[in-house]
């Protein structure tokens, strides 16, 4: 019993003297460069591999005529999103994106009257709303999103 133990013994004091317990490895992993950032007040930010996913186009807001009234601010209907919150379009600024709440009126088949909230010239987001409303909730609540890689 000695002799197992002595062996024993000698073997954890040879494993630890060679440094075989200790790890010489270095693995520090990238940080992942998120799809979309966040910051309050100017909005959202996508990569470009980000707005590649999401299909992102803008166009400016115009003048149209409904129903031959005089003509009225208004947008391509794709670029409204309608939320329980309330209605709102996504104003380029630069690279970011910010959702800002507007007032609706009048309706046809492809555009929507803004009375309020936008002017026009305005740059907005007219194709890729719904995905960029998910990358918006992603950014601000966590997670890791589909653009990201994984």
């Amino acid at each position: 019993m000695k002799t197992l133990f002595v062996f024993c013994l000698l073997s954890a004091l040879s494993f630890a003297l060679t440094g075989c317990g200790e790890s010489h490895a270095s693995v520090t992993a990238p940080e992942p460069v998120h799809a979309a950032t966040y910051k309050a007040g100017h909005g959202l930010q996508l990569t470009k591999t980000a707005r590649a996913f999401v299909g992102l186009e803008t166009g400016e807001v115009a003048s149209r005529t409904f129903a031959g009234a005089a003509p009225v601010t208004a947008i391509p209907t794709a670029a409204l999103l309608r939320t329980v919150k309330g209605d709102f379009v996504y104003v380029a600024n630069g690279e970011w994106f910010l959702r800002t709440p507007v007032v609706i009126g009048a309706t046809d088949a492809s555009h929507i009257e803004i009375k309020d909230g936008l002017y026009e010239g305005d740059t907005i987001v007219v194709k890729g709303v719904r995905g960029l409303s998910l990358a918006e909730i992603q950014a601000l609540n966590g997670g890791v999103g589909c653009a990201d890689g994984h």
